[in-house]
């Protein structure tokens, strides 16, 4: 349970002789060392011999006892919060979490740890305890984290979290707990629900349209593999990390026709669909099931510049990535008025929700045409 106590310390102000201010102790058995606010501001006289003496002693006491209520606001509920250690804690998941993605994704890494070490500063700021159990983490702790992220954390940390960072950390945290729910270790997942996100910054979506995607596929045949690649991705619509581990038994051949099955690398969704002729044609010649379709294709730095430069010889003038592609497929299957959630089991988001935040404003869904399907005239 956090203890709140405070001592005396006395002003050495030669303005303020005779007086003191109050130094609070904050302690809980989650910390290392207590949290020791000075308020020297609120001063009170050791000896209040005068009718103004003892009108400021006064003031100052209900400034201190406003202060007492507002440390204990701040961590109410800590002892509840505190927790026993248990062999499943909010920190031990996070550690499961960057073992995890050591083996596929150097960035998903670094985004784990920083997530771990916003908990980490989140928890001490508002006496929460890192390593309690992780069914502890409910909607509370979650909007408290979101509000200290966009609000809190330079004054808490020195660190600024706000924009598109405190939406990453936040989507991360949902992330997490969503891995522990599929895990059986949490029992209830507060992200299952309708939560609010922080607000990211608007920013535009780069990419291709259907005439610069024709352009490409006419265009110089000097990058042969990125050229497939990437274009196979414009016509499919699965992320690059996919599309370098694509191998040929995620391309069956059922009732003479080439499906694309494969479960996403990064949300663990299956995708499983029919690719027409335009797409088939991108394909090299079929090998074994265990062989990669696009063999040591890998988006590294210098492939990404070797990507843009093929672009750019095409008369393209856009900031192109790989991931660009994926983006071209979502914005033209849009522009045909394929529905979000339709859009969403194709790209093998695991929520819809994430699919119409990225590109619901793409969207042209007939609206009157689907009144007209369900009503008639």
């Amino acid at each position: 349970m956090v203890s709140i106590s405070h001592t005396k310390i006395k002003s050495e102000s030669k303005k303020y002789k005779g007086q003191w201010y109050p130094k609070f102790y904050v302690n809980s058995p989650n910390w290392n060392i207590p949290k020791r606010p000075r308020y020297r501001s609120i001063l009170f006289y050791y000896r209040a011999d005068t009718p103004e003496k003892k009108k400021q002693n006064t003031q100052s006491q209900k400034l201190l006892n406003a202060i007492y209520k507002e440390l204990k606001e701040q961590y109410k509920g800590a002892e509840y919060r505190e927790g026993q250690e248990s062999n499943i804690t909010l920190k031990n998941h996070l550690d499961r979490m960057i073992r995890l993605k050591e083996g596929s994704s150097s960035s998903q890494v670094r985004t784990f740890k920083n997530l771990k070490s916003s908990l980490e500063a989140f928890c001490m700021a508002n006496g929460y305890n890192i390593n309690m159990d992780i069914n502890r983490v409910n909607l509370i702790f979650c909007d408290d984290y979101r509000t200290w992220l966009v609000n809190d954390a330079k004054t808490k940390t020195g660190k600024n979290y706000k924009g598109d960072t405190a939406y990453k950390y936040f989507s991360s945290l949902g992330t997490a707990l969503r891995k522990a729910e599929d895990s059986k270790q949490l029992y209830h997942n507060p992200f299952s629900g309708k939560m609010e996100f922080p607000k990211k910054s608007e920013t535009e979506i780069e990419f291709l349209t259907a005439e610069e995607v024709k352009t490409l596929r006419n265009s110089y045949d000097g990058f042969d593999l990125l050229k497939n690649a990437f274009l196979f991705m414009c016509h499919t619509g699965i992320r690059q990390g996919d599309c370098c581990n694509l191998k040929w038994g995620d391309l069956p051949i059922i009732d003479h026709e080439t499906k694309l099955k494969v479960k996403t690398q990064k949300a663990k969704t299956d995708i499983y669909f029919q690719i027409r002729w335009v797409t088939k044609s991108l394909l090299p010649k079929r090998m074994g099931d265990s062989d990669k379709v696009f063999p040591n294709l890998k988006f590294s730095h210098k492939n990404n510049m070797k990507l843009r430069e093929w672009v750019m010889m095409t008369g393209i003038q856009k900031h192109v990535t790989a991931h660009t592609a994926r983006h071209s497929f979502s914005a033209y299957m849009l522009s045909k008025g394929t529905p979000l959630y339709t859009l969403s089991k194709i790209l093998g988001h695991a929520n819809a929700r994430t699919t119409e935040e990225r590109y619901g404003h793409l969207s042209n869904e007939d609206i009157e045409e689907a009144m007209k399907k369900v009503w008639g005239d």
